[in-house]
């Protein structure tokens, strides 16, 4: 596993090198290309030829359950932390974002693709279904509430707004249309499927890539803040909802897939809700970095607990 975690690596390496080119075009707008092409092409793609297509059954329930009882734990630990124990340490911007960093893990951009090399390509739905159906909504609704209420824009939210917003973006839409197409068993042309999956291919190592565009090293005085969202995020929380997907998750593929993802760094999508609300987004980021290097430690290890 330390190998399939090297190899990864080196895209991200890549995007971290990309910056350091003379005259290159700044990462934040080769971002946010390469985010909303990803988002609106390539997973919708890679969505409908792995849903439509694969074995479902409980995982439909299973998968989400868990996505959503590691956020609603990610949450309530990072609220108790930055609210009330350290409140009065931090502005409020700089604890919104830190219960960000602990609430919302990397399910798409990093899960994909380390579960995918990890446990095999059968089980490229557990990804989706965990981001798409479970940490994505709750982002888009809890999440923004957080924002509005720790952030500096004054920008007013909703949990229907929020809810509006999540199901029509296009994965959203695929995953519905997909659902059905498998629920009715309907025949797909294997060109169809073989032209979504082979779409679906390029949405790894974009992520990666764009992972080393956004990483920031924290600053030494920051640690100390940033460790506790670390932890809620990469060891505690996956601690807590290992017995829950025991219990409920007999295939062992994909439970293992399933934990892999409740224990990924944090969320690169917070950082769209940091600016939007006005958090604090130098604290996010660098709480980003540190999870993904904690995380490279700590994933590796999940296997052996299992």
């Amino acid at each position: 596993m330390s190998l399939v975690f090297l190899q990864l690596a080196l895209v991200v390496v890549a995007g971290i090198l990309y910056r350091r080119i003379p005259n290159s075009l700044p990462p934040q707008e080769i971002r946010r290309v390469i985010s909303s092409i990803v988002l609106n092409v390539f997973i919708p793609f890679l969505t409908f030829g792995v849903i439509a297509t694969a074995p479902l059954g409980m995982d439909l329930l299973t998968v989400p359950l868990i996505s959503i009882t590691t956020a609603l734990l990610g949450l309530g630990l990072g609220w108790l932390v930055y609210a009330r124990l350290l409140r009065r340490h931090l502005p409020a911007p700089a604890a919104g974002s830190l219960i960000l960093a602990a609430t919302w893990c990397n399910a798409m951009y990093m899960g994909l693709p380390i579960t995918t090399s990890v446990v095999g390509e059968h089980i490229s739905r557990v990804p989706i279904l965990y981001d798409y159906l479970g940490m994505t909504p709750l982002l888009f609704t809890l999440g923004a509430l957080i924002g509005s209420r720790f952030g500096t824009a004054q920008v007013q939210t909703s949990i229907v707004r929020g809810l509006t917003d999540v199901f029509t973006m296009p994965p959203a839409i695929t995953i519905a249309a997909a659902l059905v197409v498998n629920a009715l068993d309907v025949a797909i042309p294997e060109w169809v499927t073989s032209a979504c999956l082979s779409a679906g291919k390029v949405v790894a190592p974009l992520m990666l890539f764009s992972i080393g565009l956004a990483l920031r090293l924290p600053s030494w005085r920051s640690i100390p803040i940033l460790v506790p969202s670390v932890a809620i995020r990469v060891i505690i929380v996956p601690a807590l909802v290992l017995p829950l997907a025991g219990y409920v998750i007999h295939d062992a593929d994909v439970r293992l897939a399933t934990m892999l993802e409740s224990a990924m760094p944090t969320m690169m999508l917070t950082m769209v809700f940091a600016e939007k609300y006005g958090l604090d987004e130098s604290v996010l980021a660098q709480a980003i970095l540190l999870s993904t290097l904690v995380s490279a430690l700590t994933l590796p290890m999940l296997p052996d607990l299992l």
